[in-house]
């Protein structure tokens, strides 16, 4: 699909159809792009972080431009999917959720937390986002989540033959999930009627 495809489809459906379809979905572009059998390797691809971080197979999806090829992102304008874009995972693990938010008050209590504002407001909207180089802080929680982490994703990325750095973010629940990508396309949506 083109973007001017994209752009009506988006313009004339529901947010939350939007959500589904192209947020939900089997269909990854990425994957379509390297062969036919894309859903069995979309298949593969969550089975393989499901054994790896021990979550469930439902509980992981693509998300972003590798996902769709554009960027659903408000600030990014249906951006296409390039050589210098990032790889953008869901995983939604309530356990592991409140094991980062819990690692992340108790650095609190002795020392200031780089990003603190960020982060407070990425919990409040039911995630926490980790970054490679963020800082551990001597937590064992921080310390092993990152070890653990960067070995995986070396893997994944060699095993799936994945050219971009990977991001993720760790969502609660689904609500969490639904609730943050229906705001974001709301304004998407408010930008193109706006330009159109």
């Amino acid at each position: 699909m083109n973007k001017e495809k994209l752009i009506s489809k988006i313009t004339s459906n529901s947010e939350i159809d939007i959500y589904y379809e192209y947020l939900l979905g089997q269909e990854v572009w990425y994957f379509q792009t390297n062969g036919e059998d894309f859903s069995s390797v979309y298949d593969s691809f969550k089975k393989f972080i499901s054994r790896k971080l021990n979550i469930p197979f439902n509980n992981v999806s693509i998300v972003g431009s590798a996902k769709t090829r554009f960027s659903f992102s408000p600030s990014k304008n249906l951006s296409e999917f390039h050589e210098k874009s990032d790889f953008d995972l869901i995983i939604v693990s309530r356990n592991l959720f409140y094991d980062i938010w819990t690692a992340y008050r108790e650095v609190t209590q002795g020392q200031y937390l780089d990003g603190y504002t960020n982060k407070c407001g990425n919990i409040f909207s039911g995630f926490v986002s980790i970054k490679d180089d963020d800082k551990t802080y001597g937590n064992h929680t921080l310390e092993n989540w990152q070890k653990k982490v960067l070995s995986f994703k070396a893997e994944l990325q060699l095993t799936f033959n994945i050219q971009h750095d990977i991001n993720y973010r760790i969502y609660s629940d689904w609500e969490s999930v639904e609730e943050y990508h229906l705001k974001g396309i709301t304004k998407l949506k408010n930008i193109i009627n706006e330009i159109n």
